[in-house]
């Protein structure tokens, strides 16, 4: 994952902590901080939901 135009990981001003990239990663590697991987319900619809927002440029002001 590349966040803030390649900075060091931890490093990113622009993360909004709302777990996106741990509901969408698909090896368990990114968890919130005091969590357990296995502790994380994922919700399956999450990255068709991301993924559709992201084509009808939900996000863009």
């Amino acid at each position: 994952m590349i966040t803030d135009l390649n900075q060091p990981w931890g490093n990113s001003e622009t993360c909004t902590s709302c777990g996106k990239c741990v509901q969408v990663c698909p090896t368990g590697t990114l968890f919130e901080k005091g969590k357990l991987a296995t502790d994380i319900a994922k919700n399956p619809r999450f990255l068709t939901y991301i993924r559709t927002a992201r084509e009808q440029k939900l996000w863009i002001k």
